[in-house]
């Protein structure tokens, strides 16, 4: 059965970042930082990559404002390392 957690976590072990706003419209998930806590008690370091983007609101001066939000990204030397060691232990 597909899972919000299974796709995000494939999501991310593609290699690509993710943020709230890809979550919901991919996933329809409005709970992307508890599904990262998750994944992070079953061990997988995700780090929080905190990113600034243009909002559609302007400052006195004209200026657009700006927000900032984070992109979550899986560490893929840690799926790499367990690629090979699955090999290994496919080879033995």
């Amino acid at each position: 059965m597909e899972t919000q957690t299974n796709d995000i976590l494939q999501h991310l072990k593609d290699g690509r970042r993710l943020t709230q706003k890809e979550a919901i419209n991919n996933y329809g998930a409005y709970r992307l930082s508890g599904i990262i806590y998750r994944l992070r008690q079953q061990g997988y370091e995700i780090d929080s990559i905190p990113v600034e983007v243009p909002t559609r609101y302007k400052k006195q001066n004209g200026e657009t404002k700006m927000a900032q939000i984070v992109e979550y990204k899986l560490r893929m030397d840690i799926i790499d390392n367990v690629r090979k060691f699955i090999e290994n232990v496919k080879q033995t």
